[in-house]
């Protein structure tokens, strides 16, 4: 199996946080399973963004990696 796609992934005290690719190549941001701000070029831009409004670390290294499969049966499974 291959990766499909990769999410960041990022538990602060105020819920967690995740930034994940779409189909457009934009990168898209959640709080708490809840869409914030707009879509971003980079996951570090998305990170960078969200630094300056949530104690969250604007540097990716900081955050989780989070992979998708994409099964021989077809399909994605977490």
């Amino acid at each position: 199996m291959d990766i499909d796609s990769v999410s960041y992934l990022y538990d602060s005290p105020l819920g967690r946080f995740t930034i994940k690719s779409r189909l457009s190549g934009r990168w898209r941001v959640k709080h708490e399973q809840m869409p914030w701000g707009d879509s971003f070029p980079t996951p570090e831009a998305a990170a960078r963004a969200l630094s300056l409004e949530f104690p969250v670390p604007g540097d990716l290294e900081e955050w989780s990696e989070e992979g998708t499969y994409h099964t021989d049966l077809g399909g994605l499974q977490p």
